[in-house]
C-alpha cells in the first residue's frame, strides 16, 4: 500500500463569454418553461394541492427511492474497476454528476474532475480514461436505446403509441447502427480507423458549413479503442447491469410519485411511463440547461398528458420527481466534493492509503 500522487490533467482554455452566454440561454429556457409554458398545461395551485395531499407513506417511499438512486449510481465505477472502493467511486461519480448538471458546459469539467479524483484514489490515467469512456458509451446507448425499446414494446402491447411510430423506427435504426459501429471500433484499431474515416466526411461537411475546424474523429476513435476495448470486452456484463440500474433508478422515483398521486397504475401503464420518461430524457443530450432543467420537464409533462394523464397531475408528478431525484443528488454531490477535499488533506498528511494495484 502506498500513496498515489499523479498530476492533474491541465484543463483546456476556453472563452469565458461562451459559458456566460450558455448560462443566460439556459436561464431563459428555464424561465420560459416554468413561468410561461407550464401554466398553459395546467394550474400550479391544483398541482401543489395534489402534492400536499400525498400521504406520509408515499413521502417515505419517495425518500427510499431517492436514497436507492444515490446508492446505485456509483456502482458503474465499480463495474469498470472492480478493485475500486465504493468510497472512491461514490466521490468520483457524485462529484461528476454535480458538476455536469450545475456548471454550464460542465461535461468536460466533470470528466476532468473524475480523472483527478480517481488518480488521488490510486487509479492510473489509462484505467481512469477507460472507465470514463466505457461509462460514456453505455450512457449513450441507454439514452438513445431505451426510447426505441419502450415505444416498440408499447406497439407490441397494443397501447397508445401510434404518434411515435416513426420515432421508434428511427431510434431502433440508430441503436442498431451505433452498436455495429461500437463493436467494430472495439474489435480492432483498423476497424476504429475505418469508422473514423467514414464519419469524418459528413461531420467535416457540417463543420465546414459553420466555418469551424472539424474534430479529428479517427484519432478519437482509435484512442477510445486503445483505452476501453479490453475493459468493455471483459467487463461488459457488469457494466451493462450497473448502467441499466443507474439509468432506471430515476424512473422508480417518477413511478412512486405517480402512484402517490393516484395516477399509477390506473391512468398510466408502466410502459407508458417508461416511454414518456425515456423520450423526455433524450433532451439531456442537448445541454441547453443544467440537467435538462426545464426542457426535460416540459417534454415529460407533455408526454404524460399525451398518454392520457390530466395536466395538473402531470405537473405535480414532474415537480415531485425533480425534488426527490435531482435536488438530493446535487446535495450529495456537494457532500462528495467535501469528502474528496477531506481525503486529500488526509493523503497529504500520510493518513490515507490507496491500493497500489490500481496504479
Amino acid at each position: 500500500m502506498t500513496l498515489a500522487t499523479p498530476g492533474k490533467p491541465k484543463p483546456a482554455k476556453k472563452n469565458p463569454w461562451r459559458k456566460i452566454i450558455f448560462a443566460l440561454v439556459g436561464i431563459a429556457v428555464m424561465v420560459l418553461v416554468f413561468a410561461f409554458l407550464f401554466p398553459q398545461f395546467g394550474d400550479y395551485q391544483t398541482a401543489l394541492t395534489k402534492v400536499a395531499a400525498m400521504g406520509p407513506w408515499w413521502i417515505a417511499a419517495l425518500g427510499a427511492a431517492s436514497l436507492a438512486n444515490i446508492i446505485i449510481y456509483p456502482y458503474t465505477g465499480i463495474a469498470a474497476i472492480p478493485k475500486l472502493s465504493y468510497r472512491a467511486t461514490f466521490v468520483s461519480r457524485q462529484s461528476g454528476f454535480l458538476l455536469s448538471n450545475v456548471v454550464p458546459g460542465g461535461g468536460a469539467v466533470a470528466v476532468a474532475t473524475q480523472y483527478a479524483i480517481l488518480a488521488k484514489y490510486g487509479v492510473n490515467s489509462a484505467r481512469a480514461a477507460a472507465a470514463v469512456s466505457a461509462d460514456a458509451v453505455f450512457t449513450y446507448l441507454f439514452t438513445f436505446g431505451t426510447p426505441a425499446v419502450a415505444l416498440l414494446l408499447l406497439n407490441i402491447n397494443g397501447e397508445s403509441a401510434t404518434a411515435y411510430n416513426v420515432l421508434a423506427i428511427i431510434g431502433v435504426v440508430v441503436v442498431i447502427v451505433s452498436l455495429i459501429f461500437v463493436i467494430i471500433i472495439l474489435r480492432s484499431e483498423d476497424g476504429a480507423r475505418r469508422i473514423g474515416a467514414f464519419l469524418s466526411r459528413p461531420v467535416g461537411a457540417i463543420f465546414m458549413k459553420f466555418k469551424k475546424p472539424a474534430p479529428d474523429i479517427t484519432s478519437s476513435l482509435v484512442t477510445f479503442h486503445t483505452r476501453a476495448a479490453e475493459m468493455i470486452a471483459t467487463r461488459w456484463p457488469q457494466l451493462t447491469i450497473a448502467n441499466f440500474g443507474a439509468q432506471l433508478a430515476p424512473i422508480g422515483v417518477l413511478i412512486i410519485a405517480l402512484a402517490g398521486l393516484g395516477a399509477y397504475p390506473g391512468d398510466l401503464s408502466f410502459l407508458e411511463v417508461f416511454a414518456a420518461f425515456s423520450i423526455a430524457l433524450l433532451l439531456t443530450a442537448v445541454p441547453l440547461t443544467p440537467g435538462g432543467l426545464g426542457t426535460v420537464d416540459a417534454a415529460l409533462v407533455a408526454l404524460l398528458i399525451g398518454f392520457g394523464l390530466d395536466s395538473s397531475t402531470a405537473i405535480a408528478a414532474d415537480l415531485i420527481w425533480r425534488l426527490a431525484w435531482f435536488l438530493p443528488q446535487l446535495l450529495v454531490g456537494l457532500g462528495a466534493l467535501g469528502i474528496y477535499w477531506w481525503d486529500r488533506r488526509r493523503q497529504r498528511a500520510g493518513h490515507l492509503l490507496v491500493d497500489e494495484s490500481l496504479i
